[in-house]
């Protein structure tokens, strides 16, 4: 028992100066730091000229397209390569939705295999523990 209570005190004064180190790692290290905080600012601040730029240049490359005429041999190449595409998005999304059944029935298949085993693991167990038993009070 004297050995006891300087043990105690010992931990506890290792204890308050752990929670009095971590707050302080915590106060240095939970603010950034200058150089950090003006970054921010600077990304923030989008720049509107820029901003122009890139809209008005977007929307000339449109009035581009939209003005040039294209011959018939690539609208129909267009028009073919969209059909090709739109058949290739659909059996994607079929194969997506095959493959979500497939892992559902696997997850479901899964769960009940689970809860045979573990239904299983109980009786045997049990049985396991009752001819332990048993043995005990023959004996």
């Amino acid at each position: 028992m004297p050995r006891l209570v300087p043990s105690l005190v010992f931990v506890l004064a290792v204890m308050v100066a752990g929670g009095a180190t971590a707050r302080l790692v915590d106060r240095e290290g939970s603010g950034p730091g200058p150089a950090a905080v003006q970054q921010a600012q600077v990304q923030q601040q989008p720049s509107p000229v820029r901003d122009t730029l890139e809209k008005a240049k977007d929307s000339g490359m449109e009035r581009v397209r939209a003005n040039v005429p294209l011959p018939p041999e690539l609208k129909a190449l267009r028009d073919e390569i969209k059909e090709q595409v739109g058949d290739l998005r659909a059996t994607v999304n079929k194969k997506y939705e095959e493959a979500g059944a497939k892992a559902a029935a696997y997850a479901l298949w899964a769960a009940v295999g689970l809860f045979v085993i573990m239904v299983l693991a109980s009786v045997l167990g049990g049985v396991i523990v009752a001819l332990i038993f048993r043995r005990n009070r023959n004996a």
